[in-house]
């Protein structure tokens, strides 16, 4: 996003009655929108030379990231020996004997009398410090102010000018340390330990002009009461900016002033152009908006563990130091810490995917806090600016991973298909402004938005809720989940007001919801409730986004549109009008686009509550819808799954409102015969759901298959039916229990006939008689019709409502599957069928035989009753009578 773009970017949500307050309730001036993360980067890609601060104070004990300096000094002073530190009062005399007064202490009185001010000088040539640790120290010391004033490193040194001694009542008036050498850059003050109050001291910068035209200006109190009687304090400056020292209230000070002396004269760096550098930055920073005001800078190298233990921030070499530096120099309120994390860079021939992840977080001194910013975890995001991430590429051959800014591959393994997987490991710079750290636990995703919204309902705090939306309507993957979405509607709900504010607010936690997420049936009830409360009228537009989010509604189960429809019925008896039928047609329209999966078990009655609940209703089109979805995903359906269809079908049934259904139960008979070849692989699972509570309803869907398929249906059911003896006895059994003889005779005549259990899709050992020390005994192919006959054997005597016998349909099987053995064993069961016409075509049994090609059945039934032939020709005789006597 350019810089104009970023401008009119509009992330507001509603006008606010009341400031903005950061995380600690303090006021807050929301920053105006002028810059994003590019404008950042493109400041540091300028570079970090005179990139600083015009001044700097610190503690030199260790305590902070600038160096520890010895406590105890061993300064010595020519004319006295040596001094121990803090001054005491029988010491100070004999100091002040071999001090001058400083220059311009001299200052009128009351009586127009000029008289000392207690502040004295003692020139460099009589100090010296015998302590080696200290001298040590100094070098230490100049990195760190190298560091800060943004200069460089190998071109200052310091120069010893003078001790100051100050006592109570002692100042400096407002100066400038004009110095004649074009090589001194600024100045040092390092303060020895001194025991007294007061004497802040000012630094003015003239180059930098604040509101109202005043300078800038920086405070120091230079460890003024206890810290600074025993430990080391510093201050440093540049030579442009002018400084004074207020009035000690009590005790003395000790300072050694140093010239800070730079080797490169052209130009020396000044707090004019430190500021000029800096404030490209600084402006780059402070235009972000709430919920980008974090930048990660990555170093391109891993430090290893125990160095940021140890160093924290001075483990950093001299280049990544002075970007740490240079981004806390920009963002004085900024917290920074350093990150150690790990990428995954997979590659396969289709297409590359990163993913990296925080390890341990580190503060400026080096300890370990990553659990207490567990948050800071979810929220750094290291892939591109241009896909809302917060790092740049370094290159333009991996601008969409980032990969180029994690340094060296640590490791890579390669797969069979050339697939390979490289681990980095690397080391980011985290620099965020905490006064909006709200908005930035948001960036956590869902999760980091719910942390702070169980917040805002204890505190019912209205300007942060504001401050959230921000958030929601910016970041897409900053959005509400259901309980968020709930407690925050409930929340509102409560108030009494229903202002316009109000109105608003609730529209945006509605249309907050996350793509990934469903309201549930509470958050449903809830939302209708705000409904009821501030009218639809107003909230329709919010309904209508939640609704129709087309990434919500993809991959989801019938469940997920159920709920809808129910929203939409609950909603028609709490509103006025037709609008939310509308919303239930737009539902039922939407589950047929929808891709087709496993039925959960709640399903059918969850629609026969629907149906009894709003019986005044007209859902005939939300049935036709359902049967419809539960069609398109048949080829996926588990057994319970068919079986639940078989139980909605029966309600539908029982219920006589939506008539026949004979294209939903064609459609099933359909998909059940086809399914069965899986059914039947299941087999332990298909005989104990046969033998237990699932029987009736399996029962039920093989009515169906019979009553409403057609002759592919029956074969492929017959066919895995006789699979195995178990399970067809089982199955045999299940039926004449539930539905008497007819039904299994019905299942004899149009699935079983046909079939030998001998043939290719059945599992032959089943059937096979084992015993043990006795050869096997294989099964005759007509088992599984004995195995009827043994059940009921009067089956074969029954006719069914076309009044056709068994044997008629035996005789009329397909030779290509038809069995002899099959077609004798039933007409051996009742012979007297032989001479009985099949109503249907008016033939006999052997001629029924010899039109479908079974002739080797034909031929047995002329053998066994050859009166067949002349009853066959009397009957053909009778027939042409009587088409004579019609002709005449």
């Amino acid at each position: 996003m350019s810089s104009a773009n970023a401008a009119d970017v509009d992330i507001g949500i509603l006008a606010r009655n009341q400031p903005i307050s950061n995380n600690n309730g303090e006021a807050l001036e929301e920053p105006v929108i002028t810059t994003s993360r590019r404008d950042v980067y493109d400041s540091i890609a300028q570079g970090f030379d005179n990139c600083g601060n015009c001044c700097y104070e610190d503690i030199a004990d260790g305590s902070t990231t600038s160096p520890a300096m010895p406590s105890t000094i061993g300064l010595r002073i020519s004319g006295w020996g040596n001094v121990s530190l803090p001054i005491v009062d029988e010491q100070a005399s004999k100091l002040k004997s071999v001090a001058t007064h400083a220059a311009g202490s001299k200052k009128k009185g009351g009586d127009g009398e000029k008289k000392n001010v207690p502040v004295y000088e003692i020139g460099a040539s009589k100090i010296k410090v015998q302590n080696p640790q200290f001298n040590e120290s100094m070098g230490n010391l100049l990195d760190t102010v190298a560091y800060k004033l943004g200069v460089s490193l190998t071109f200052l040194s310091a120069k010893l000018d003078k001790l100051v001694y100050m006592e109570k009542g002692g100042y400096i008036e407002r100066r400038r340390d004009d110095e004649d050498d074009d090589n001194v850059l600024g100045t040092l003050l390092i303060q020895l330990p001194s025991k007294f109050t007061g004497g802040e001291m000012t630094v003015y910068n003239a180059s930098v002009m604040n509101e109202g035209d005043a300078e800038e200006s920086f405070k120091f109190g230079l460890g003024a009461g206890e810290k600074a009687t025993y430990s080391c304090h510093f201050a440093c400056h540049f030579s442009d900016c002018e400084y004074e020292m207020a009035k000690l209230r009590s005790g003395s000070r000790v300072l050694l002033r140093y010239s800070l002396r730079y080797k490169q004269t052209n130009p020396v760096p000044t707090a004019g152009l430190i500021g000029e550098k800096t404030s490209h930055l600084l402006r780059s920073l402070n235009g972000l908006s709430p919920v980008d005001r974090m930048v990660v800078i990555p170093l391109e190298k891993q430090y290893r563990i125990h160095s940021l233990v140890n160093s924290g921030i001075n483990a950093l070499s001299n280049k990544h130091r002075r970007k740490a530096e240079a981004l806390k120099a920009a963002g004085t309120d900024w917290e920074l810490r350093i990150v150690n994390a790990k990428l995954e860079h997979t590659c396969s021939y289709y297409n590359c995917r990163s993913r990296a992840s925080v390890i341990e977080i580190y503060d400026e001194l080096g300890k370990c806090v990553t659990s207490e910013m567990s948050w800071l975890k979810k929220v750094v995001d290291f892939d591109n600016v241009d896909h809302n991430g917060m790092m740049l590429a370094l290159d333009d051959e991996n601008r969409s991973s980032c990969v180029s800014n994690w340094g060296a591959c640590k490791s890579e393994r390669r797969t069979y298909y050339d697939d390979s997987k490289k681990i980095y490991r690397a080391t980011f710079l985290v620099s965020y402004d905490p006064a909006f750290e709200t908005e930035l636990k948001c960036l956590g995703g869902c999760g980091g938005v719910a942390e702070v919204c169980q917040l805002i309902v204890t505190t019912r705090d209205y300007v942060l809720l504001d401050r959230v939306l921000a958030v929601v309507s910016s970041k897409e993957k900053s959005k509400f989940d259901v309980k968020s979405c709930q407690i925050l509607l409930q929340m509102l709900l409560k108030s009494r007001k229903k202002t316009a504010s109000r109105v608003a607010l609730v529209s945006n936690i509605i249309t907050g919801l996350s793509s990934s997420e469903e309201p549930d049936e509470l958050l449903y009830d809830t939302i209708i409730d705000a409904v009821e409360k501030f009218c639809h009228d107003k909230l329709g537009d919010a309904i209508e986004v939640l609704l129709n989010d087309v990434v919500r509604k993809r991959t989801k189960d019938i469940t997920f549109f159920l709920s809808r429809m129910i929203f939409a019925l609950k909603l028609n008896t709490r509103i006025e009008g037709e609008t939310a039928l509308n919303y239930l047609e737009a539902a039922t329209n939407d589950l047929p686009r929808s891709l087709a999966h496993d039925i959960p078990d709640s399903t059918v009655s969850i629609i026969m509550n629907m149906i009894s609940t709003y019986d005044d209703i007209d859902l005939s089109n939300m049935v036709e819808a359902c049967l419809n979805y539960f069609h398109r995903g048949a080829a996926h359906h588990s057994l319970q799954t068919m079986l639940d269809r078989t139980h909605l079908l029966e309600q539908l049934l029982g219920s006589e409102k939506f008539g026949s259904l004979q294209a939903s139960l064609v459609e099933f008979a359909a998909d059940f015969a086809r399914r069965a070849k899986f059914f039947t692989t299941l087999e332990s699972k298909a005989k104990l759901l046969l033998e237990g509570e699932g029987r009736d309803v399996f029962i039920q869907a093989s009515a169906f298959v019979i009553e409403f398929g057609a002759q592919t249906q029956w074969d492929e059911f017959g066919k895995y039916a006789i699979r195995t003896m178990d399970l067809f006895s089982a199955f045999i059994n299940a039926v004449v229990s539930v539905r008497g003889q007819g039904l299994l005779r019905d299942v004899l005549n149009k699935c079983l006939v046909q079939y030998s259990i001998t043939a290719h899709d059945t599992s032959i050992c089943s059937w096979t008689v084992k015993k043990r020390n006795e050869p096997d005994i294989p099964p005759t192919p007509s088992l599984h019709v004995q195995k009827i006959l043994e059940l009921c054997p009067g089956i074969v005597q029954s006719v069914d409502k076309e009044n056709r016998l068994p044997l008629h349909y035996a005789a009329a099987a397909a030779s290509a599957t038809a069995s002899f053995d099959v077609f004798m064993t039933i007409f051996e069961a009742n012979k007297d069928a032989a001479s009985i016409r099949d109503p249907v075509t008016g033939l006999f049994p052997f001629q029924l035989a010899a039109c479908h090609h079974n002739y080797a059945a034909s031929f047995s039934l002329l053998l066994a009753n050859p009166n067949l032939v002349s009853s066959a020709v009397t009957g053909a005789s009778d027939v042409s009578d009587r088409k004579r006597k019609r002709s005449s």
